[in-house]
């Protein structure tokens, strides 16, 4: 039986940290008798997702993970250099007593790629790329030294994979397309509209705050749509450095009791099937987790064309509509449109989008990375 690991050293409640957990717990309900699967924990910022279903791996005895800064830049990279820190001696140890088949690396990558240059260990490395990767000078760096140490790439878009792949730091056959596992078909049996009310007037969108997911531009470019169509009220669930600056713009623009920011929600599913559409800002997207959810719920989705894979998700508004990136102009025209609709446009491409979901669920990734992990060809 070959053993995988994942290493995701983690600070919030980001998409990865699900992306994570559903992939291990897709390879241990389709493969359990071929791979034994563990997330390495490091300081105790897996504690709180602790489940039967998944073994995790203790690097130290140490749960300082509590104590570490989440928010601001400075402070979070502190907090990056503190996993790096207690994380180095553990991890070559793991990796040279225990021989692991499999290291699949999600977060803060530069540590096991850095010691994968340095030795030269029987594991083989999979490197998990998220979202759309900012290519700084160190990053080009790591990854052309350790582009022959690195088993496979896994992009979670065909969009991301095109641009990896024009990157030419990697051999094409490195290259995998590997859609995240979003869909649990059960999950979505067991949930039913219960607030008919808010189906017709809520605006739903759900991320981080945080500069990627542009709320600011949200509310700013609501408060014009309110000019239109004064009944409706806008969501926006998730938690992050932004929170105030939200507040405060809603505040500023007069529209506060119009704008709900309840925090971060642990299962936002119903609250995205009991609204009129969900509505993605995102400056870069790949294509978004609740992108994938809200299709499933039978909620509308509108999303701003940005890199990597709205486009590739909504085809050219044949199962949803996109708009300009940025572009408040652009944003209210689609939401007129949007509005304009007659239910059986709105119901066409809800259907076209329910088509794509296939390739995004737990069954369909682990099949995947079953092949991925058997070198079978992709």
């Amino acid at each position: 039986m070959s053993n995988i690991l994942y290493w995701a050293p983690c600070l919030d409640k980001v998409a990865t940290i699900t992306a994570v957990l559903s992939s291990a717990k897709s390879v241990n309900r389709y493969y359990s008798k071929i791979y034994k699967v563990s997330i390495l924990n490091i300081i105790g910022e897996w504690n709180n997702h602790y489940t039967k279903k998944i073994d995790f791996l203790n690097l130290t005895n140490f749960n300082l993970f509590k104590l570490l800064p989440k928010k601001g830049f400075l402070r979070s990279r502190f907090s990056y250099i503190v996993f790096i820190l207690f994380a180095f001696y553990p991890l070559i140890k793991i990796l040279k007593k225990n021989k692991p088949k499999f290291l699949i690396i999600h977060l803060i990558t530069s540590l096991p790629i850095v010691l994968f240059i340095i030795f030269n260990f029987e594991t083989k490395l999979i490197l998990r790329i998220s979202g759309l990767p900012k290519l700084n000078f160190l990053r080009c760096l790591l990854w052309k030294l350790a582009s022959h140490k690195i088993y496979k790439i896994t992009c979670p878009t065909e969009e991301t994979y095109k641009y990896i792949k024009k990157l030419g730091i990697f051999n094409e056959d490195k290259l995998v397309v590997l859609h995240d596992p979003i869909i649990e078909i059960n999950k979505y049996k067991k949930i039913h509209n219960h607030d008919n009310s808010l189906i017709n007037k809520q605006i739903i969108a759900v991320g981080r705050l945080t500069r990627q997911k542009n709320h600011l531009f949200l509310v700013k470019t609501f408060a014009k749509i309110l000019e239109i169509y004064p009944h409706l009220k806008l969501k926006i669930c998730g938690d992050g450095e932004n929170y105030k600056k939200i507040k405060s713009l809603a505040k500023e623009l007069n529209i506060l009791d119009k704008v709900a920011l309840p925090g971060y929600v642990d299962d936002v599913t119903p609250v995205i099937k009991n609204s009129l559409c969900l509505l993605s800002t995102s400056l870069w997207e790949d294509p978004g987790f609740v992108m994938i959810e809200a299709a499933m719920s039978n909620t509308f989705v509108i999303s701003s064309n940005c890199p990597n894979g709205p486009e590739e998700f909504i085809d050219n508004d044949s199962a949803g509509l996109l708009f300009d990136s940025n572009n408040s102009e652009s944003l209210i025209a689609k939401f007129k449109q949007f509005m304009n609709m007659n239910e059986e446009e709105k119901l066409s491409k809800k259907i076209n989008a329910k088509k794509k979901l296939k390739k995004y669920t737990i069954f369909m990734h682990a099949k995947k990375l079953n092949g991925v992990l058997s070198n079978e060809k992709q």
